[in-house]
């Protein structure tokens, strides 16, 4: 996998988990107080771990971003202290679920709303993927015509001068094989384009 690729994909996985946290946090917010008072102080008390966690996933994300433009290792330093703070959203968010075990609904809300932003990431990520993979076959379809294009003529060519002399000789036929060889080269250079481009993205 190139570094670019890599950036991408970091930035992609953080601003999924940052998305995530932010709905955990957002359907929290609007459950704890139905809580009784000891689920309640739990609650709040994991809430604060989650908005900390927030501060700081927000700050890797904006970092993370500003290090893919360069591509440089700092990426996967900041990979790492997201992996590390992740596990003390999912320990907060284990923490607030074990909380409100007694409220079925809002144990329901929570998780409702974690999905639908997990759903939400997995689609926008599916469809960044899509319109690069849409992008590098327009591409490598352009050079592909311009080649075919450019063979088209040469064959054009060759046929008036087979209809003006009598017998085309040795050179006719080798620019003729000349051509094909070079048609080749482009189609082959084409379908190594497009196979690179759609590793690119996975």
């Amino acid at each position: 996998m190139s570094k670019q690729s890599y950036a991408h994909e970091t930035v992609a996985w953080a601003k999924q988990r940052l998305d995530d946290v932010d709905a955990i946090i957002s359907e929290v917010e609007k459950t704890t107080d139905r809580l009784a008072d000891g689920a309640r102080k739990e609650a709040e008390a994991a809430l604060t771990r989650l908005r900390e966690s927030q501060v700081k996933l927000q700050q890797y994300f904006d970092e993370l971003r500003a290090e893919a433009n360069a591509v440089t290792r700092g990426g996967e330093e900041i990979q790492d202290k997201l992996d590390a703070e992740w596990v003390e959203v999912e320990g907060a968010f284990q923490s607030f679920l074990s909380a409100a075990k007694d409220h079925a609904e809002t144990v329901r809300d929570v998780i409702v709303a974690r999905a639908q932003a997990q759903h939400q990431s997995w689609e926008a990520s599916l469809k960044d993927l899509r319109e690069r993979a849409e992008d590098a076959v327009e591409k490598a379809r352009g050079e592909w015509d311009v080649a075919i294009k450019r063979l088209s003529d040469e064959a054009e060519k060759f046929q008036a001068r087979i209809g003006d002399a009598k017998d085309a000789g040795d050179e006719s036929w080798s620019a003729v094989k000349t051509g094909l060889a070079e048609a080749k080269t482009v189609h082959d250079r084409t379908i190594q384009k497009i196979k690179d481009a759609f590793s690119k993205l996975f």
